[in-house]
């Protein structure tokens, strides 16, 4: 049994009929537009307040509302009013201690807003990734739409939306580039890296999506190199507060995925339960060791599956593809060097999904073990995004899967990097698949 029929034998009931129907953006938008009614009704209509309609969709929330946003706009305004303040604000900000992002949000303080004006900001940012979901989406079964909610109904994302952490700002700025990106044209790739410079200015973590390289085509290697070369002179301008912008930002292995958690776990956690003398592993040798031996495994998972010439797991080059290199990039990119990142950055991944689908949803043979790999990924993906708060109830079983996600994701790349590469060049080193 498939939770997919790519062939349906005979007629279909009614409700594999609906299921099949093309309405997946509809189903998201449904969704998201339920929990918003409920909020809204909680605290306007029930007199719940913030914290109290959060509870009733079983969420832990925080005050003041919108918390991550809050402190962006309170120190925008603080050092716009500031007659000595300059960009980027280094005594005004982050001599204080009191801000960890870059300090181009500080320039909101000039545009007049304040602290006043974070309820309305914060709801437009968060409308705006909530389209971009539902845009992204479309055109799949009700059955897609179905299987996506776990993963965009979790807490790890709610968290996002109910701090409007910036991080969804930066989310709709590389969806929107990989939308332009698939467009054809010089225009398309210019806008697609214009709003990719814009994600970095915002909080760097565009710059992962150099990714796209590995499709090997003129236009991606140009906005590739464009893009490490303006972030490069990005962080350069930003040389006096990048190092108090690191040394405020927390890294904690709580609510947060990153290769070092789970080795933190066992020496602080399960060592001591039982009675393991693991001190010192967190800064051994040893985390670094496992994350090699898994991308040399990754590696040659990949090369097996290249040699095989079975034409499974590629990435579209369409604007599913582009997602997902630009999603799973960034995703990649923070579990391996940037210690830790709180779960809401996961929200990343779900750039995926249009691609898994692709998988899932194309008929033939040839794509069962696309479809099967893909229903794997949607499972850690599940674990992973519910089960990052009280992990210990779990035995840290979040922390396993983000290292399987890990594991799946560096071979795809190597895979779709291999494909690219030319049949001259793989040949004269060897790398010919075995029946080419």
């Amino acid at each position: 049994m498939t939770l997919f029929r790519h062939e349906p034998p005979g007629r279909l009931s009614p409700l594999q009929t609906l299921l099949e129907k093309r309405h997946s953006g509809a189903v998201v938008a449904v969704a998201l537009t339920v929990v918003a009614l409920v909020l809204l009704a909680g605290a306007f209509i029930f007199g719940l307040g913030w914290l109290g309609s959060w509870r009733l969709i079983g969420f832990p929330s925080s005050l003041p509302p919108f918390l991550d946003f809050h402190p962006v706009l309170l120190n925008a305004a603080r050092c716009g009013a500031d007659p000595n303040g300059i960009y980027p604000y280094v005594p005004c900000a982050y001599a204080t201690n009191a801000f960890n992002y870059p300090p181009v949000w500080l320039l909101l303080g000039k545009l007049g807003l304040t602290t006043d004006d974070t309820n309305w900001l914060a709801v437009a940012i968060e409308i705006s990734a909530a389209a971009m979901l539902v845009y992204l989406l479309r055109g799949y079964s009700v059955r897609a739409g179905l299987i996506a909610l776990p993963l965009i109904l979790s807490p790890s994302i709610a968290l996002a939306f109910e701090r409007a952490n910036i991080d969804l700002v930066e989310f709709v700025l590389v969806g929107l580039a990989a939308i332009a990106l698939a467009r054809r044209g010089r225009s398309a790739a210019a806008l697609s890296f214009v709003l990719l410079a814009v994600a970095v200015v915002a909080k760097f973590l565009a710059v992962f999506c150099c990714a796209i390289a590995l499709k090997l085509t003129r236009r991606t290697i140009l906005l590739a190199v464009a893009l490490g070369l303006f972030t490069a002179a990005y962080l350069y301008s930003l040389a006096p507060v990048l190092p108090y912008i690191r040394s405020i930002t927390p890294v904690s292995p709580f609510v947060s995925y990153g290769y070092p958690i789970i080795f933190d776990r066992i020496e602080l956690l399960y060592g001591p339960r039982f009675g393991w003398n693991v001190a010192g592993l967190t800064q051994s040798w040893v985390p670094l060791a496992c994350v090699l031996a898994v991308l040399l495994l990754s590696a040659v998972w990949a090369f097996a599956v290249y040699r095989s010439r079975r034409d499974v797991y590629r990435i579209s080059d369409g604007q599913s593809g582009i997602a997902f290199i630009f999603g799973v990039s960034i995703f990649l990119g923070t579990f391996l060097l940037l210690g830790t990142s709180f779960t809401y950055r996961l929200i990343f991944l779900l750039l995926a999904l249009p691609q898994l689908f692709d998988w899932i949803e194309t008929p033939g043979a040839t794509n069962r073990a696309s479809a099967r790999l893909s229903y794997v990924i949607l499972a850690c993906g599940v674990v992973s995004l519910w089960l990052k708060f009280h992990p210990e109830k779990t035995l840290h079983i979040n922390q396993m899967t983000d290292w399987m996600l890990f594991a799946i994701f560096t071979m795809l790349f190597v895979l779709n990097l291999l494909r690219a590469l030319p049949r001259s060049f793989t040949g004269a080193v060897g790398l010919k698949p075995a029946s080419a």
